[in-house]
């Protein structure tokens, strides 16, 4: 199932506040995928794994990855 959505005046990873759209998946290789990405050029993704695992990955506009973190299931 795939879903998506915009919204308005929200706080990107850069700190300005921009409008933007969000983006859900589902597929074989992971469980659900949600990508946000902001009008500045920002992006945060999360990815959720069926063994459990979580990823999730924050690129400012510029380029430079803020955050990239890997969760194993508990």
């Amino acid at each position: 199932m795939d879903t998506s959505g915009s919204f308005k005046s929200q706080p990107a990873p850069c700190g300005r506040v921009v409008d933007g759209e969000n983006f859900q998946d589902q597929d074989d290789d992971t469980v659900v995928t949600r990508e946000t990405d902001f009008a500045c050029g920002c992006r945060s993704i999360h990815h959720e794994y069926h063994d459990g695992t979580v990823s999730r990955k924050v690129v400012r506009h510029d380029g430079v990855v803020l955050l990239d973190e890997m969760f194993a299931a508990e």
